[in-house]
Order: C-alpha cells, then sequence, then structure tokens
C-alpha cells in the first residue's frame, strides 16, 4: 500500500514538472469495451507516454466542461484511450489543438461487443443497461466517426480490431514504429466473463 501511495507521489510530481507539447498525440477512438485497454498497452510497449481513463480528468475536468483543463492534461502525454479522449465533441477539438495526430478506431462486432459492455456494466454499477439505449449509442459513434474522419483512411485514421492476427503489427507501421511482434496481447478488463446475462436481457440482432 505504501508503495502504491509513493509511486502516485512521484507519478504526481512527474506530471506537474512535464512541459506542455502541443505538437501530433496518438489517440485510440475506439468506444468502450473495444480493445481499449490492449491497444492502450501496445502504446506503452511502443514508447508513447500514454494515458488511459483518469477518473479526475473524466469527473473533475471533461464532466464539468473544463476542457480547456483537459487539453492542458493531454498536452503532457503522447498518446491516449477511453474517456474522455473517445467522445464524439472532443474528437474535433484534439483534431484542432493537436495538429499531424493520429487517430484510431477500433471495430468489434455487435453481438460479444453488447455482452462485454452488458456484464462490465453490471459488475460496476449493479444494475444491467438498457440494451437498445447502449446500442444505439454505439452505433451512432461509429457512424460519426467514419462521417468525420471520410477520405483519411491510412492517412492519419486508421480503422482496426484487436483480435486481427496482425493487429498490432498494422498499429505499429502506422505509428512509425517496429511491430514488436504481429499480433496484440489482449487483456480483458471485465472480471466475470462467465457472469450469465439473464434471458430477458440478451440482445439480438433484430432487436
Amino acid at each position: 500500500m505504501k508503495k502504491n501511495i509513493v509511486q502516485r507521489l512521484v507519478d504526481r510530481l512527474a506530471y506537474e514538472l512535464r512541459r506542455e507539447n502541443y505538437g501530433p498525440k496518438i489517440f485510440c477512438i475506439g468506444y468502450l469495451k473495444t480493445g481499449t485497454t490492449s491497444v492502450g498497452l501496445g502504446l506503452k510497449e511502443l514508447g508513447f507516454r500514454h494515458s488511459s481513463f483518469d477518473k479526475k480528468v473524466w469527473v473533475q475536468l471533461y464532466q464539468k466542461d473544463k476542457i480547456i483543463d483537459v487539453i492542458k492534461y493531454t498536452s503532457k502525454f503522447d498518446s491516449f484511450d477511453d474517456l474522455p479522449w473517445l467522445k464524439e465533441d472532443m474528437i474535433p477539438v484534439l483534431d484542432k489543438v493537436f495538429p499531424g495526430s493520429r487517430f484510431i478506431y477500433l471495430e468489434r462486432e455487435e453481438t460479444p461487443w453488447v455482452e462485454s459492455f452488458q456484464r462490465w456494466r453490471y459488475l460496476n454499477f449493479g444494475a444491467w443497461p438498457n440494451v437498445g439505449e447502449e446500442m444505439t449509442k454505439f452505433r451512432k459513434h461509429t457512424e460519426l466517426v467514419r462521417e468525420y474522419f471520410r477520405g483519411r483512411e491510412g492517412k492519419d485514421f486508421m480503422t482496426l480490431s484487436v483480435s486481427a492476427p496482425d493487429g498490432f503489427e498494422k498499429m505499429a507501421f502506422f505509428l512509425g514504429k517496429e511491430p514488436l511482434r504481429k499480433g496484440f496481447s489482449i487483456h480483458v478488463a471485465t472480471t466475470g466473463l462467465n457472469l450469465s446475462i439473464p434471458e430477458e436481457e440478451l440482445w439480438t440482432e433484430n432487436d
């Protein structure tokens, strides 16, 4: 416990002393439960100073509309995944404030995505989500990202699946890095994968 406290203090001091840098960044803008954790760990392996979900940034900055402070936080890292950077209203801002940045969108089939999301939501919040509403958000995010980056695929935008055998290799080449291997080391952030989903909560493609 003491070691964790000391490490957090060291990390915080390093962050405070780090200079702001408004050059190009790397943003993984895949939706929740599409493999963002695996990509984040992969970016760290490639040597980028990475930030994933940070509760303070999400709750105290983004949700209180302190976007300037979110940007200042962003300026002190190289790469990002998860909230708030994947949010539809943040993507154009990040694209303008950090010119030359690269964006990675993650694909995942709907059925395994929704099952993963349901388990994650139940384990973290104690209630099953409204699947119809969440699927609408998932699809809307996909549509908005594809529309915004139309014509930029392979330039400063790429679409990726973490389950692809050569996914890590493709990401490394896209970022100008030497790949350490072909595929991602898949990290499952959600525990309770054997948690049964009640029949009434199951989603079908006809929903």
